[in-house]
């Protein structure tokens, strides 16, 4: 039995586990994704689960990308943001269709997520302003970005919605 989430079809297919092992040994954390009976829901654990729930497809981003970037204090209980087509997300993730240009994204635990910088990019221009330099600083902290190439990402997106909230948040950034 694996600690990761599963995806409950792809096991019963390959014949790892029956029917009756699934539903004895594994709960679903959304349709069609599985974790062990035991296993806490993390973040990091639930990110997963969402990402296979996308069908291996989506970016993960916003405070779950934060949180795999090693940034603290995102609490475990946060929605899990994917940027993903699909508009009917289950619950404990938000789905955000979103423009991503070259350079966005990148490998990271194993999981496609937003840059550093893009993920600031996100953090800073939703919500108030207060928690997104809560966020920010502690994205900086763990990952060393400059406001400089966020700024650049912003201009990569003149028309995206919270420019203003993300130059006031990023004005106060404090690593």
């Amino acid at each position: 039995m694996g600690q990761g989430p599963i995806i409950g079809s792809e096991e019963l297919a390959s014949g790892r586990l029956n029917r009756h092992q699934l539903r004895a040994a594994y709960r679903a954390v959304y349709p069609g994704v599985y974790v062990a009976a035991h296993a806490e829901p993390s973040l990091e654990l639930r990110t997963r689960a969402a990402w296979l729930w996308s069908r291996r497809t989506a970016i993960v981003g916003g405070a779950a990308a934060a949180a795999l970037h090693g940034a603290r204090w995102v609490p475990d209980d946060v929605p899990v943001e994917l940027i993903h087509d699909n508009t009917h997300p289950p619950a404990g993730v938000l789905t955000r269709r979103e423009t991503l240009r070259a350079g966005e994204t990148q490998l990271c635990a194993g999981l496609a997520v937003t840059t550093p910088e893009r993920t600031a990019f996100d953090i800073g221009r939703r919500g108030a302003i207060r928690s997104a330099v809560v966020r920010l600083d502690a994205l900086a902290r763990a990952t060393g970005f400059k406001v400089d190439d966020v700024r650049g990402v912003a201009a990569a997106h003149p028309r995206s919605p919270g420019l203003r909230r993300l130059e006031a948040a990023l004005e106060l950034v404090d690593p």
